[in-house]
C-alpha cells in the first residue's frame, strides 16, 4: 500500500498527457465524426493533475483543443449536424476542467496543501470517471477543497498574527521589565522607545521622552562627538557592540545631574529605515562600592601597620618613658632635669597619637544579623565585571538554591569576599577562570573562592594569614588583605581553610555560622 501511495505520489512528465493526447487525435481522425471520441481528451488533461509543472494543464487543453477542431476541420463533409455541438461542448468541458486544474494547481502550490488536494480529487476521479457529469463533479469537489485551503490559509494567517501579537506583548514585557534602561532610536536619533529602568534612571516619563533628540540625554560637551559615533557606527556595518566596547559615557538626569554609565549598541534596517538599540548601565553605585572597596582597602592596610606600630612602638616608648621619669626624680642638675621633661612630653606624644591612629583604624563591632549571602556575592561580584572582562577571566557562579541565612555582618562579609576576588584576579593577570560557590553544611554555610591562578607554594601557605607576608611582586601588595579577611572571619566564630596546589590555582573556603530559626541568634555550630 505504501508503495502505491508513493507511485500516486511521484509527479509525471508532461510528455506522457501530451502524447496521450496525440493519440487520441489519431483515433479521432479514424472514427466517425458523430462519436464523440473528444471526450476523451479528458483524461490526458487530467493526467495532468499529476505532473509538477503548474501550467500543465493549461498546456494539454490548449493542445487537445487545436486537435479537436483540427481534425473536425479536415473531415467537415461527412460530419453530422450535432458533430459540431459535441465538440463545442467538449471544448468547453475541457477549458472549464483546465480552468479549475489551474487554479488548484495555484492554490496548491501558494499554501503548501497539495498533499491534501491530490488525495480528494484523485479519489473524485476514480469515482466519477466513467462520464462527463463525474468529471464535472470531480473537478467541482476539487475547486471546494481549493476554497476550503484557502480558508484554511486565511485561519492559518490570523494565528500566526496572534502568535506574532503574543510575541510582541513577550518581547514589551522582557524590555520593560529590564534593569537596564533600553533605549532605541530611528536614524534622526530621536526616541522611539523607552522602557521604565530608562525612566528611572533619567527622570523622563515614557511619554515626555518619545519623539525627543537623544541629545537631551548627554551633556552639552558631548553630544557633537556622540552624534558622529552614532553615525559612524551606523556606516561601519557592524551590528553590534558589547556591554563597555564604549567604554564611559556621561549621561543627564532630567534635573541635570550627569552620571556615569556603560552601554551596548545595536542596529537594525526595517523597510529602509535604521534603527539603533543601546542599553545603558548606571555605574554610580558601582563607582561608589569601588571608591568604598578602595577605602576600606586603606583604613585595613592602615589598620594593621597601626597595629603593628603600637606593639613595636609602644613598648620601645614605654621603657623610654619610664627610665625618663626614673631619672626626673633623682637628678638635680636643672639642664638635665628640663632635658629629661622634653623626653617624657614627646613620649607622651607619640603615645596619644599612636592611640588616635588605632581609635581611628580599629574595625568597628560587626553588626550581625540575618544575611543572604547569595545577595551579597551577586552585590560585590557586579564591581568586578569590568576587570573580568579586560582580564578575560571567566566567572562561574556555584550558588545553591535553597541556602539558608548566615548570622553576619554584611559589610565585613563584602570586604571578605571583595580581597579574596581581587587576590585571585592578581593571580590570573591575563585569562582564567574564577569560581565562587556558596552551599549549606551542618550548622554553618560554605562560601569558596577558587582561581585558576599559579597556586602558592606548600612551603609558605601556612603563612599567608600573617601581617605584611605577600607572594606579590614588590609594590603589587601589602599583605594586610588576607589578615583583614581571618580577623573578620574570626570574630564571626568563623572559619577561613585555603587549599592550593601550584601550577592549578588555589581555593580558599568559609565556613560562617547559621542564623537561627527566629534570626536573632547564631545557631549551634
Amino acid at each position: 500500500m505504501n508503495d502505491v501511495s508513493s507511485a500516486l505520489s511521484r509527479p509525471i512528465p508532461l510528455t506522457m498527457p501530451i502524447l496521450l493526447t496525440l493519440g487520441i487525435f489519431l483515433a479521432d481522425g479514424l472514427a466517425p465524426s458523430g462519436i464523440a471520441v473528444s471526450v476523451l481528451y479528458v483524461i490526458p488533461l487530467l493526467l495532468t493533475f499529476f505532473s509538477d509543472r503548474e501550467r500543465a494543464p493549461v498546456v494539454v487543453c490548449a493542445a487537445a483543443t487545436a486537435l479537436l477542431w483540427a481534425d473536425l476541420a479536415f473531415n467537415p463533409a461527412d460530419a453530422p449536424p450535432y458533430a459540431l455541438v459535441n465538440r463545442t461542448l467538449g471544448t468547453g468541458v475541457l477549458w472549464l476542467i483546465a480552468w479549475l486544474l489551474d487554479r488548484h494547481k495555484r492554490a496548491t502550490s501558494s499554501l503548501e496543501t497539495a498533499e491534501i488536494g491530490h488525495h480528494k480529487v484523485l479519489e473524485a476521479m476514480k469515482a466519477e470517471r466513467a462520464d462527463t457529469q463525474g468529471l464535472l463533479t470531480a473537478a467541482q469537489e476539487a475547486r471546494a477543497y481549493a476554497e476550503t485551503a484557502v480558508m484554511g490559509a486565511l485561519a492559518g494567517r490570523r494565528q500566526a498574527e496572534e502568535r506574532y501579537l503574543i510575541t510582541q506583548l513577550r518581547l514589551e514585557g522582557i524590555i520593560q521589565a529590564a534593569m537596564d534602561a533600553i533605549l532605541t532610536v530611528d536614524d534622526r536619533q530621536c526616541i522611539v522607545m523607552f522602557n521604565h529602568a530608562a525612566e528611572r534612571m533619567f527622570g523622563y516619563s515614557r511619554a515626555d521622552a518619545l519623539g525627543q533628540p537623544l541629545d537631551r540625554f548627554i551633556p552639552a560637551r558631548f553630544r557633537e562627538a556622540h552624534r558622529r559615533h552614532v553615525e559612524n557606527f551606523g556606516g561601519s556595518g557592524v551590528t553590534a557592540r558589547k556591554m563597555g566596547a564604549l567604554g564611559t559615557v556621561t549621561g543627564l538626569k532630567a534635573g541635570g545631574e550627569e552620571f556615569p554609565v556603560e552601554a551596548s549598541i545595536s542596529q537594525v534596517a526595517v523597510e529602509g529605515k535604521r534603527f539603533y538599540t543601546v542599553i545603558l548601565r548606571d555605574l554610580t553605585e558601582r563607582r561608589r562600592m569601588e571608591e568604598q572597596l578602595r577605602r576600606t582597602e586603606r583604613i585595613a592596610e592602615l589598620g594593621t601597620v597601626a597595629s603593628g606600630m603600637a606593639h613595636e612602638i609602644g613598648t620601645p616608648m614605654n621603657v623610654i618613658l619610664g627610665r625618663a621619669e626614673y631619672l626626673l626624680d633623682r637628678v638635680r642638675e636643672e639642664p638635665v632635669r628640663k632635658g629629661l621633661q622634653t623626653i617624657i612630653v614627646q613620649v607622651e606624644r607619640i603615645t596619644r597619637v599612636m592611640n588616635q591612629l588605632l581609635a581611628f583604624t580599629r574595625r568597628k563591632p560587626p553588626m550581625r544579623g540575618p544575611l543572604d549571602l547569595k545577595t551579597v556575592v551577586e552585590n560585590t561580584v557586579e564591581m568586578f565585571h569590568e576587570r573580568l572582562a579586560k582580564t578575560h577571566t571567566r566567572l562561574e557562579l556555584n550558588l545553591a538554591p535553597l541556602c539558608p541565612a548566615v548570622w553576619a555582618d554584611a559589610d565585613q562579609i563584602s570586604q571578605v569576599l571583595i580581597n579574596l576576588i581581587m587576590n585571585a584576579l592578581h593571580a590570573m593577570p591575563e585569562q582564567g577562570t574564577l569560581r565562587i560557590g556558596l552551599e549549606p553544611r551542618t550548622g554553618h554555610v560554605a562560601l569558596s573562592v577558587s582561581d585558576t591562578g599559579q597556586g602558592i607554594p606548600p612551603e609558605i601557605v601556612g603563612r599567608i594569614f600573617e601581617p605584611f607576608f605577600t607572594t606579590k611582586e614588590f609594590g603589587k601588595g601589602t599583605g594586610l588583605g588576607l589578615t583583614v579577611v581571618k580577623g573578620i572571619v574570626d570574630e564571626h566564630q568563623g572559619s577561613i581553610a585555603v587549599q592550593s596546589e601550584p601550577g592549578k590555582g588555589t581555593t580558599f573556603t568559609i565556613l560562617l555560622p547559621k542564623a537561627s530559626e527566629d534570626g536573632n541568634a547564631l545557631s549551634p555550630a
